[in-house]
């Protein structure tokens, strides 16, 4: 009974190990509380930006800190914000930059490339879905 007792309880705590380390989520990363997402879109005199990014940095004049978030703009101007892979982003407040490729928009504003001088702050509200949609717009000569 010994002998039987030795070969089986090994065995059984094999078995509840792989199991548990199975079980979707075990060993996931966490969200951060309150999560959310972020999408929107970026035009420029009309028409979508198509090549780019879209960063988010926290504001630390509101509180915010941290990495930032980014988004690549696609063919058709739209993005969606992720970190590290994941699209849960913390809420709280960002400065906005959004870079595009020359080739996607010529005479884009320098300025906006860089979150300090864009001048565009937005909230990401915990536990929903953020949509930012930016239309950018320059005056002639």
């Amino acid at each position: 009974m010994r002998m039987l007792v030795r070969s089986v309880v090994p065995v059984l705590a094999l078995a509840v190990g792989a199991a548990v380390v199975a079980v979707p989520g075990g060993c996931r990363r966490s969200e951060p509380p309150g999560a959310a997402t972020a999408t929107g879109s970026v035009v420029f005199q009309g028409r979508p930006v198509t090549g780019g990014l879209v960063i988010f940095s926290p504001d630390p004049d509101r509180g915010g800190s941290g990495k930032p978030v980014r988004g690549e703009l696609g063919p058709d101007g739209r993005f969606r914000l992720a970190r590290e892979g994941s699209d849960a982003i913390p809420p709280g407040w960002y400065r906005v930059a959004i870079v595009a490729l020359p080739s996607g928009a010529a005479g884009f504003p320098p300025r906006l490339a860089r979150p300090d001088l864009s001048g565009i702050v937005r909230e990401v509200r915990a536990d929903r879905e953020n949509v930012f949609d930016f239309a950018v717009e320059v005056s002639g000569p």
